[in-house]
């Protein structure tokens, strides 16, 4: 299966969570029975990517949230010139795709997505960085593959500067 137009909007309840199987329970059971709720509650914000033609079909979602790393994790290409504090960013706490579009390019499309989000949200509060949480080995080798670095000591735990996805989203006329 091909991927279908889509579009993201912020996970709501007509949202058919339960059909999504991006082939990890963990992942699964989180948009079924934390994602909408700690959205609500300002702990954390899913976007889903909505297939057009059916509009309660998720085809993937990711998870972003305020956050910060310590300076000295951080590699030092991505901390010159900053003081020795705290490095501020958006944690990509989750991103999943459903199996039948998985391998497709809606993940790297995901990711460029929650990029775009952080940047709007990095003009009005601050942040340099993308902090992902990837949850296996293989997930931090894909987000890798895109230029993530891990962290000092934490290698589920990657970091990308912003302005990194900024150049790229520039360059294509997206931003």
């Amino acid at each position: 299966m091909t991927i279908p137009p889509w579009h993201e909007e912020p996970i709501a309840k007509l949202h058919d969570r339960a059909a999504f199987d991006c082939g990890d329970a963990q992942m699964n059971e989180f948009l079924q029975r934390f994602a909408r709720q700690s959205h609500e509650q300002n702990a954390a914000k899913t976007f889903c990517a909505i297939d057009d033609s059916t509009p309660n079909r998720i085809l993937g979602f990711y998870t972003i949230a305020p956050s910060a790393v310590v300076h000295e994790a951080v590699p030092a290409s991505m901390t010159r010139g900053l003081a020795r504090h705290d490095v501020s960013g958006f944690k990509l706490a989750r991103l999943a795709t459903d199996q039948t579009v998985a391998g497709q390019g809606l993940g790297g499309r995901l990711l460029a997505a929650a990029a775009l989000r952080c940047l709007r949200l990095a003009g009005e509060g601050g942040g340099i960085l993308l902090i992902i949480d990837a949850k296996s080995e293989r997930a931090a080798e894909w987000y890798a593959s895109y230029g993530a670095e891990p962290l000092q000591g934490k290698p589920l735990t990657l970091v990308m500067p912003l302005a990194t996805f900024a150049a790229d989203l520039r360059a294509k006329g997206l931003l």
